[in-house]
C-alpha cells in the first residue's frame, strides 16, 4: 500500500482552492484545482456542501496518486464537473491530467 499525503497549498478567500496529494514512495504529485466560480456555483446552486464534495473528490483520486509516473496538474472546474456536481472518478479524471514540471 502506497502512502498519499494530501495537503492545502492554497486556501484563501479569493483565490481557487488548491491541494496537492503526494505519493511518498515515489515523490510524484498531482496538484488539484478546484474553481472559485465552482464552488460558488455549488453553494449558490442547490446548497451543496463544498467541503464534503472537495473530501469527496481527493477520496476519488487517490488511487490516481498510487499510479503516477511524473507531476501532474487537474483543474476542476464547473466545465469537467458539470451541473450534477458529483466528483470525478480516478478514471475519468486521468485523461485530464495535466503534465507539469516540479
Amino acid at each position: 500500500m502506497v502512502n498519499t499525503k494530501i495537503e492545502r497549498t492554497e486556501a484563501r478567500a479569493t483565490k481557487n482552492t488548491e491541494w496537492r496529494l503526494s505519493n511518498e514512495e515515489s515523490g510524484h504529485f498531482l496538484n488539484v484545482v478546484f474553481s472559485k466560480e465552482l464552488e460558488n456555483d455549488m453553494k449558490n446552486s442547490r446548497n451543496f456542501s463544498f467541503s464534503r464534495f472537495e473530501s469527496e473528490q481527493l477520496n476519488y483520486l487517490r488511487p490516481l496518486v498510487e499510479t503516477l509516473d511524473s507531476n501532474y496538474q487537474l483543474i476542476l472546474d464547473k466545465k469537467v464537473i458539470g451541473s450534477d456536481f458529483l466528483p470525478l472518478s480516478s478514471e475519468d479524471a486521468d485523461h485530464l491530467l495535466k503534465k507539469i514540471s516540479a
